[in-house]
């Protein structure tokens, strides 16, 4: 056991606390109704050698204790030195506990010297985030549409093999089965899909050696593709049965409304084929292009008609410079839910340009990147999401070779600098935030969660330009804060942590025979708009969250959210031990 001496008397500091613990309540940091450790640790795990922070909220705490949990023996006790700070989003006095020193492989818990109960148990390894990562690809496995699925969490038919109509004029189109089901529901949507694929196919190009055949295990294991490959695969022969003969990608497919919970394959509600929209010919046609080199050498024909659908995608955007339909995608009056409108094309635009001139070297591309790239209206970076895929673009043209022909270094040399200010920005926000977290007041709205690891991604890739290693730290930050290590103490991924949501709104999951919810789907996250019975589920935003399946608006996983956490999840994890490493 090691042992630390306190540095304050015990009297003289619970004095001290209480009067922060009066002066709180006065400042208006009543505590939320919902049920919440004191210790706030990420309950996955931390890796052996990194650092290993957790949070308090009791504020009598003095000391703490690392707990292994097999033999109940103390393995590390210590002061908590640190000095309570008040978390303004979620009303907590917070203080910082840092065991990492303790680098000792095993499972572990927190006790207070308090004795107001332990931690959630966490685990210290070389294997935790390449264990889970496992766990999250697989989940876009059981998001498939179209086809049969099996799993040991529950298993469906082949689903949606009906023939979609198209919305205005009822013409049955050939097939649009394939894909992945969007969310807790079925329907499929262009942008989230190119969105994810995107994410997946950087997150595989960056570290191609943690990706195996047999990574995951699904029905493509031992084909001698990577299996990340293979689920890349699923999402852009989706995408290509939706692009239209004149090049445009029709921007959703989905039904006109929520129809009630059922399996996949008992969902017989006719789906509908929607407009076109730039917004999605834009966004496919970047990872067509981003697909094309990656399976240029596994499948050199899948790699050709990539290449084809790429030119033709961008061959519908010359010839409709304007947003098409103008304003955005909307939804007609009768079809309700999942619109994903978006009015500006200019950076699915510029993610597509950037992206076809990487695939042919056609300088016609970098052209209209290098004098397009600042037209935004505050002209600098804006967190990633499917409605903005700008950095997307930003950052690889940053990642071009500067003896590129036809580069401009002024634009470069921009770019360099706003993404650096940009870096620093979030990097700040990190840090003034007592649970070392990125969003600001006004961004705990629907998929916040996404939002913050998109934070996470743009951090890394900050990391790998400037070579700032506090960005990396903070995007790390992110994650632990998805495990767990947040004001509610949960893991907003499912099946994952020892405290991991266990009622997600997610129709497939809910309608199985097995009692905990498909793992690796993150959900949405703490919403400030969202209300239940016309009240707040707490008056501080990042804590306006529950785990009940009917509060989708918080509660809902979906494939976007689940893309960003397996980037940021991929980049700290280790490739697996062995090649058939599966669940």
């Amino acid at each position: 056991m090691i042992t630390h001496s306190t540095y304050n008397t015990a009297s003289l500091w619970r004095a001290t606390i209480t009067m922060l613990v009066v002066l709180c309540l006065q400042a208006g940091c009543t505590k939320t109704t919902t049920q919440v450790p004191n210790i706030l640790i990420n309950n996955l795990g931390y890796l052996p050698h990194e650092a290993k922070i957790g949070f308090v909220t009791d504020p009598f705490a003095i000391t703490f204790s690392v707990i292994n949990v097999e033999t109940g023996e103390i393995e590390l006790q210590s002061p908590i030195i640190s000095e309570p700070t008040y978390a303004a989003q979620a009303g907590d006095l917070v203080k910082t506990i840092d065991f990492s020193g303790f680098n000792k492989a095993g499972s572990y818990k927190i006790q207070l010297d308090t004795d107001e109960g332990s931690s959630y148990e966490f685990k210290i390894g070389q294997e935790i985030y390449t264990d889970a990562l496992s766990k999250v690809l697989k989940s876009f496995y059981l998001q498939r549409c179209g086809v049969e699925v099996l799993s040991e969490y529950g298993s469906h038919k082949a689903c949606h093999l009906n023939l979609a109509h198209y919305y205005h004029n009822e013409v049955p189109h050939e097939d649009v089965s394939g894909g992945w089901h969007d969310a807790g529901d079925y329907n499929r949507f262009a942008v989230t899909h190119s969105y994810s694929i995107a994410l997946l196919i950087h997150q595989y190009l960056e570290a191609p050696q943690k990706y195996v055949d047999g990574h995951f295990s699904i029905p493509e294991s031992s084909n001698g593709i990577p299996d990340i490959l293979d689920e890349i695969q699923v999402g852009l022969r989706w995408l290509l049965k939706i692009q239209n003969a004149n090049g445009g990608v029709h921007h959703k497919v989905s039904i006109k409304e929520w129809n009630g919970e059922h399996l996949p394959d008992q969902d017989s509600t006719r789906q509908y084929i929607f407009h076109i929209s730039s917004t999605a010919t834009a966004g496919a046609a970047g990872v067509f292009a981003l697909g094309s080199g990656v399976f240029s050498d596994i499948d050199p024909t899948f790699s050709s008609k990539l290449n084809r659908a790429a030119l033709k995608a961008w061959d519908f955007l010359d010839q409709n410079p304007v947003t098409v339909p103008l304003g955005g995608f909307t939804n007609p009056p009768d079809v309700f839910g999942g619109e994903y409108g978006d009015q500006i094309d200019l950076d699915e635009r510029l993610f597509a340009a950037i992206e076809l001139f990487k695939m042919t070297g056609d300088t016609e591309f970098l052209d209209f990147f290098q004098v397009n790239y600042n037209k935004f209206w505050n002209r600098s970076f804006y967190v990633p999401s499917w409605q903005d895929l700008r950095n997307f673009a930003f950052y690889s043209y940053l990642k071009l070779d500067q003896t590129t022909p036809g580069l401009d270094f002024d634009v470069y040399n921009d770019l360099l600098s706003l993404s650096k200010d940009y870096a620093e920005s979030i990097l700040n926000r990190t840090n003034a935030n007592p649970y070392k977290y990125s969003l600001n007041n006004n961004e705990y709205y629907w998929g916040s969660n996404s939002i913050a690891l998109g934070y996470a991604f743009d951090l890394i890739q900050a990391f790998k330009i400037h070579g700032n290693r506090q960005y990396r730290e903070a995007a790390k930050d992110h994650l632990h804060y998805m495990f767990g290590r947040n004001p509610i103490g949960i893991s907003f991924v499912t099946g994952i942590g020892s405290n991991p949501v266990k009622d997600p709104y997610h129709q497939f999951s809910a309608l199985t025979l097995h009692p905990n919810p498909i793992p690796g789907m993150l959900v949405g996250g703490a919403n400030y708009s969202t209300h239940l019975n016309n009240k707040p589920i707490s008056e501080f935003q990042a804590k306006n969250y529950e785990d009940r399946f009917r509060n989708y608006m918080v509660n809902e996983p979906a494939i976007n959210y689940t893309a960003t956490l397996s980037y940021v999840l991929g980049y700290f994890s280790h490739p697996p031990a062995t090649k058939e490493h599966t669940l």
